[in-house]
């Protein structure tokens, strides 16, 4: 809470011209946040819808070459069933013939008789030879085999090979039946070399539950560590719950540069959303178990990180044009704003340093100008104000102090004339002037000697001197004022208690100050007659500056909410003697000072006074302003 605090309050001490300038900031990075995020949204929106459009047209055309291949796979078995050679070949098998038939366009070429059983084949080391082909047995039974439909079965087509692939037609005539193939991974290599493309797309071939990506096109074989990073990423994704079928794959650090590829290359990373992609739609046998035949698409990010990057140069152009331009007219309107409100200020300045004769010349129209000339009248009528105020408030002050003095001065004035007379009724009788010629003289001195007091008090506080100021310990002042009420508290049975701490030298003028304290810890004294604890303490704080301050305290009985308001009233006293000027004259010598002096009192209670000097007032030569201190709260 103070930190926000703080933050709120260095902002509000920002000069209106950078809060202008600030705002208008503030304003075009809003504008520049929401145009990036919609941009970078739209490109990710596209992006995604590109993708997406990209792999269904590589299905829909694989789909539909894969049609037209096996349209071709179709003719050329037809073409070959009707083929009297071929035929002949398979008669001849038959009667213990060559089994072995060369036939270039296919990598399967296999022949049989009516009862389904293999007798001719391009592979000389077929071992089905003789054998009834079950695959083949079992499409006599659907009609659409015979029309030709193209299947894919996974083959051995050389010795010592892994099984292949095949996408084969199987044709059936009166005497037999012909199947022709050709490698699904040979056709699909040719397709995709074919066709220039960014993307990096893999075969996908399952040997004993283990998955192999086979390159398929030019950028395929030159990302051959897609793969494992997948496999890292998909198996986070897995432990954390997220799903796999859109991977993105970043080959950061993966792949060394090629001595050929330029700086420019070699600092892009290549970055790649791996999809799969069921090209044909068409599970394998159930009797395999061979799972459905699946491309891996690598779609690159290449042009996507071109667009952000070109994005973000050009965005970085306009906030470094917008941003000049934001200043220029920032600060020509903040300097047609500002330019009357800092003479306002100038003069606000002015009228608080006293100077009330200081008028605004503003120029402005409208609203600016009107408050000029407000101003300007405000100044003119409250300097009229405040000196028929302070007439009014100097002959009020003295009228009370005249008013005391009188009545203090009658007081003393009756004993005296009482003595003058006494002693005039007994000049002519001198054994009774004798006696009573003592007693009169010492009644007018005692009461002559408190009319000249009291004259000296009201001339104190009339005509305080001005401060003789020199460094002073205020440690120093508290000892000083212990040590001359130290019998008088002993006396009334007041426990003292000094808590003082190490505090920095004041500019104090050392006689004055101990008079104000002294009559602080005399008037605490005076409010414990049955005895008490009188404690004066000392400390620094640095909250809100350097602030020094003295605490007189006591727990006597303490003062009511009318004696706390008049308390430094000139005039106003609860004592039964007394002129009522000690707190006035305390809170004077404590202001022309430069510290201030509060007041916390309950009845019954006690009551604490402080005085505190400020650091950007306790070393100055000025005379603060008088005002009426508040209670601490």
């Amino acid at each position: 809470m103070r930190y926000s605090q703080r933050v709120i309050n260095k902002l509000s001490a920002i000069r209106l011209q950078n809060k202008i300038f600030f705002t208008y900031s503030l304003v075009f990075l809003l504008m520049f946040a929401v145009i990036f995020g919609i941009a970078s949204i739209l490109i990710d929106r596209t992006f995604s819808e590109q993708l997406d459009k990209e792999v269904d047209e590589l299905q829909s055309n694989i789909s539909n070459n894969y049609t037209l291949f096996v349209n071709k796979i179709r003719t050329e078995v037809q073409a070959k069933g009707e083929d009297k050679d071929i035929r002949t070949a398979v008669q001849r098998a038959q009667s213990a013939g060559s089994r072995y038939i060369y036939v270039p366009n296919f990598d399967v070429f296999e022949c049989g008789n009516t009862e389904g059983i293999l007798v001719l084949s391009n592979r000389r080391d077929e071992q089905r030879f003789g054998d009834r082909v079950i695959e083949i047995i079992n499409t006599t039974a659907e009609p659409s085999y015979k029309k030709g439909r193209g299947t894919i079965r996974e083959r051995v087509i050389e010795s010592g090979d892994d099984p292949q692939l095949m996408v084969e037609v199987t044709q059936w005539w009166n005497w037999g039946f012909v199947t022709g193939g050709r490698s699904l991974l040979k056709w699909l290599s040719a397709e995709m070399l074919s066709q220039p493309s960014e993307h990096p797309i893999f075969f996908v071939k399952r040997q004993d539950e283990q998955e192999e990506w086979i390159p398929l096109n030019r950028i395929a074989y030159q990302t051959p560590t897609i793969k494992m990073e997948w496999e890292k990423q998909k198996q986070v994704h897995q432990e954390e719950g997220k799903p796999v079928e859109k991977l993105v794959v970043t080959l950061r650090d993966l792949q060394e540069p090629d001595e050929t590829e330029t700086l420019e290359e070699v600092k892009s990373t290549p970055t790649f959303t791996v999809v799969r992609a069921d090209i044909l739609s068409t599970p394998f046998s159930d009797t395999q178990k061979l799972p459905f035949v699946e491309l891996i698409i690598a779609y690159s990010h290449q042009y996507r990180i071109q667009w952000q990057d070109q994005m973000r140069i050009i965005l970085l152009w306009s906030i470094g044009g917008c941003a000049v331009l934001v200043y220029c007219i920032s600060y020509l309107v903040s300097r047609r704003i500002t330019r009357p409100l800092a003479q306002l200020q100038q003069g606000v300045n002015e009228i608080g340093a006293g100077n009330l004769t200081y008028q605004i010349a503003v120029q402005s129209k409208g609203e600016v100008g009107e408050l000029a000339g407000g101003f300007n009248q405000m100044a003119l009528a409250l300097k009229q104000s405040l000196e028929e105020h302070k007439a009014a408030e100097r002959i009020a002050v003295w009228r009370d102090v005249a008013r005391q003095l009188a009545h203090e001065v009658k007081n003393p004035l009756f004993p005296i004339r009482l003595s003058v007379e006494n002693l005039q009724a007994a000049k002519d009788r001198p054994e009774i002037f004798e006696n009573i010629f003592d007693e009169c003289t010492d009644t007018i001195i005692e009461e002559v000697d408190r009319i000249r007091e009291l004259i000296d008090e009201f001339h104190q506080y009339a005509r305080l001197p001005v401060p003789d100021r020199h460094p002073t310990d205020l440690n120093d002042i508290v000892d000083a004022v212990l040590k001359l009420y130290m019998e008088l508290s002993q006396a009334q049975n007041i426990t003292v208690e000094k808590q003082t701490s190490s505090l920095p030298l004041l500019s104090l003028d050392r006689e004055q100050m101990e008079r104000a304290v002294g009559n602080l810890v005399k008037n605490a004294i005076e409010a414990m007659p049955d005895g008490g604890t009188l404690t004066l303490r000392t400390y620094a704080t640095s909250n809100d500056g350097n602030l020094i301050s003295l605490e007189v305290q006591d727990n006597g009985h303490g003062m009511s909410e009318e004696t706390r308001k008049h308390l430094f009233t000139p005039d106003y006293t609860t004592k039964a003697y007394g002129t009522g000027l000690g707190m006035a004259i305390v809170r004077r010598i404590i202001t022309v000072h430069g510290g201030e002096i509060a007041v916390e009192s309950e009845e019954n209670v006690g009551t604490t006074i402080r005085i505190t000097f400020n650091e950007a007032s306790y070393l100055t030569e000025m005379i603060p302003v008088l005002t009426t201190p508040e209670p601490i709260n």
